[in-house]
């Protein structure tokens, strides 16, 4: 198998979705590294392909061109190596907390009870433990959202792809979550992929921002987080006298046409 020091390369990814009457090409030519441990986050106006990259590295469906590697391996299929959370919850309102939290668990055939005490220390470390036998429906959505992460957390995934997980809460229940997935990640040595609109988000939990721009959507600039950003927690990290021209920058560029 080839090895690679990277945990995700992408080498001029184009993608064409097809139909009877027409075709579509939504990114074209795209082409970045991550780093393992790193945090990406992908930023720009709707519609430039944001999303249709995490679904191609989550390998839902085959790309036009190009290739993905997940350390250094083909994406050709779905891997157990990559956790995919997305804005709506998908929590099965018909189970329980402790159900929904092993539903990826029993989908992959490792809902042992090593695995399913994992995932409940998870949902003790979000703050849910005494929401164990609760239905969704008794849950706000900053709560749903915390059951999501753990579900998406349990199977101990290598590489987080997050496409808008905060976007429809509140600032308090946003902040939190920030909070909370930054801690996480950084204890699991976790790379992640963030789709946002959010550029406040983009620097406070980044490492790198990428910009995408266009139809078909390709990389228009690339923004590195400093250090001293980096080095805060999200909240905090807001406040820095960094923080304020930083977005500024990102502002002008994915508001440029």
């Amino acid at each position: 198998m080839k090895t690679s020091l990277y945990a995700i390369e992408i080498q001029n990814l184009t993608h064409t979705y097809f139909t009877k009457k027409a075709e579509m090409t939504a990114i074209r030519s795209v082409s970045f590294s991550v780093n393992p441990g790193e945090f990406i986050v992908i930023v720009g106006p709707s519609g430039c392909g944001k999303s249709t990259i995490l679904s191609l590295i989550a390998g839902l469906f085959p790309f036009t061109e190009g290739e993905i590697l997940l350390f250094g391996a083909p994406v050709r299929q779905p891997s157990s190596q990559v956790g995919y959370m997305l804005q709506k919850d998908g929590l099965l309102e018909w189970r329980t907390v402790d159900a929904n939290i092993r539903l990826g668990l029993e989908i992959q055939h490792i809902a042992n009870a090593e695995n399913i005490a994992y995932a409940r220390k998870l949902l003790n470390r979000v703050g849910l433990s005494d929401s164990l036998n609760k239905y969704p429906t008794q849950l706000s959505g900053g709560m749903r959202q915390r059951v999501a992460l753990v579900r998406t957390l349990a199977t101990r995934p290598d590489i987080l792809l997050l496409d808008e997980p905060f976007s429809a809460l509140d600032i308090q229940h946003k902040l939190y979550l920030e909070e909370l997935l930054v801690q996480l990640l950084a204890d699991g040595q976790k790379t992640a992929i963030l789709v946002t609109h959010d550029l406040e988000e983009a620097i406070a939990i980044g490492d790198r921002i990428l910009v995408m721009g266009g139809k078909p959507g390709q990389i228009r600039r690339e923004f590195i987080v400093p250090s001293e950003l980096r080095q805060l927690s999200p909240i905090k990290a807001r406040g820095h006298p960094a923080f304020r021209p930083l977005f500024e920058q990102l502002w002008n560029e994915v508001e440029t046409p």
